[in-house]
């Protein structure tokens, strides 16, 4: 998408961002009769007027002494929702109100994406926005590096909801694998190994096996390190990248069970993180590794009961084939930490149902064994909007996923209760004393309706928490 700065609007769609209580010197400027019925409410938006060639649209941004940008991108989300209905290649926004040129930005790239891949090619061309023009008393240059950096991440955000939207019969392990290539061949300062299926069994990557057991798509370890010329900080972030998730033998519900398309997400996060950390040439080494694999029920899959050991030594008896993410990232993650030796490991996974009946769809879940380090991936979520919440992680959650016959099971306790914090206590064990945040996205992922500047399907949480991430720690 091309973007452009003006001065003033001559014509085409135009949304103007407003607090309230200036409706009508808004309405004034713009020379339009302003409607009584319309208050610049947080969220609200109304056509306010329409002039020969010349559309004018109201999005409201609420008080002004409880503005922040999340509630501009939400506004501008609004915005390009509304202008829908007309079919514009192109938009204008009068940000002037606030002048914040990059929230402007996201919200548009993000709220105006859609997955057409398998659409008709007239539809592609019906939909596609090609031009944002801004208008905002800021200085031209600071305008445009504000808009470059947030259209790069806002398009790698995109970049990463179009993996996830794919289909499972599309985007298999290996499809992921290639991706990860695909990156590394076209981004700077990016290394990429890929672990197949005998270099697992060699590694002794035993966890990971026992969920790609039961399919016949081989399974994959990728690992994208991206390494400056120069750098003080090393961070890993390791993502889940269940390319479809049955649940295995201990089979899922048929009822929405095609949205399990959607449990690659913290691998394709993964991919888009380190290719857009690698465009802004961050001075940070960032190592991004995912395990991909299938996790399907058939006569070679595992079963419960079923006793493994993981890359670290661990033992891990398997009482429920459908807590596999956390099998896998076993591995991931004591390979990570064992092979790199980060100064700090983050990983994202569409982990548990307990953390969406916990949290629901607004925050990612976050466990730590680390505090400090958790503060700082807590701020970076506030301000790149993918937000998160700290859940508790102690000694309470440790006997819970003790087994009779391993060093740990999979399953916490037989009641179920707390389902996100056993499965973070699980993850604790392969992590070692490296500073460590889990971000359970299982709630925040993927959408099934319009939600703010989300379309329905993957949300590509992660990448702009990353990002933000990796920009303070260079500060630091």
């Amino acid at each position: 998408m091309k973007i452009e700065f003006i001065d003033k609007a001559k014509n085409g769609v135009i949304g103007v961002v407003l607090f309230e209580g200036t409706e009508a010197k808004i309405s004034k400027t713009y020379c339009i009769r302003q409607t009584s019925d319309f208050k610049a409410k947080a969220n609200a938006c109304q056509v306010a007027a329409i002039d020969g060639d010349k559309t004018i649209i109201f999005a409201g941004l609420g008080k002004e002494a409880e503005y922040s940008n999340e509630i501009l991108k939400k506004a501008v989300g609004k915005f390009v929702a509304c202008a829908g209905q007309y079919k514009a290649k192109e938009l204008t926004i009068d940000c002037t109100a606030v002048d914040d040129v990059a929230s402007v930005v996201e919200g548009t790239v993000l709220a105006g994406y859609s997955f057409l891949k398998y659409k008709p090619t007239d539809e592609k061309e019906k939909t596609t926005l090609e031009k944002l023009s801004l208008i905002t008393s800021k200085p031209k240059n600071t305008s445009e590096k504000e808009a470059g950096h947030a259209l790069l991440v806002a398009n790698t955000v995109n970049y990463v909801r179009d993996l996830s939207n794919e289909p499972a019969n599309v985007a298999t392990p290996t499809f992921l694998a290639k991706a990860g290539q695909q990156v590394a061949t076209t981004s700077k300062n990016i290394a990429c190994t890929v672990l197949d299926k005998k270099k697992l069994e060699e590694l002794g990557c035993n966890s990971l096996l026992s969920v790609a057991a039961g399919s016949t798509q081989p399974p994959a370890m990728v690992i994208l390190d991206y390494k400056p010329a120069k750098y003080s900080k090393t961070i890993a972030f390791v993502g889940k990248g269940i390319t479809f998730d049955s649940g295995g033998i201990s089979l899922k519900p048929g009822k929405d069970m095609d949205q399990m398309k959607f449990d690659k997400n913290g691998a394709c996060a993964v991919i888009g993180s380190v290719k857009a950390i690698s465009e802004l040439q961050l001075p940070i080494r960032v190592v991004g590794v995912f395990a991909a694999t299938e996790n399907l029920p058939s006569g070679s899959a595992s079963k419960p009961g079923d006793v493994v050991k993981a890359y670290n030594g661990k033992t891990i008896e398997i009482l429920n084939t459908d807590a596999e993410g956390r099998l896998v990232l076993a591995d991931a993650l004591a390979y990570t930490v064992a092979n790199y030796k980060p100064d700090y490991v983050v990983d994202i996974a569409t982990l548990t149902g307990a953390c969406v009946v916990a949290l629901g769809n607004s925050f990612s879940g976050l466990t730590t064994n680390n505090d400090k380090f958790a503060e700082s991936v807590l701020e970076a979520g506030i301000q790149s909007g993918d937000r998160c919440w700290k859940l508790p992680l102690g000694t309470d959650f440790d006997d819970k996923i003790k087994s009779d016959v391993a060093d740990i099971k999979n399953l916490g306790a037989p009641e179920g209760a707390g389902g996100a914090l056993t499965a973070a206590a699980f993850l604790k064990h392969f992590v070692g004393n490296t500073p460590w945040v889990h971000l359970d996205v299982a709630g925040t992922a993927w959408t099934t309706s319009q939600r703010d500047y989300f379309v329905k399907g993957a949300t590509g949480v992660g990448v702009r928490l990353f990002v933000k991430l990796c920009e303070n720690l260079v500060k630091t």
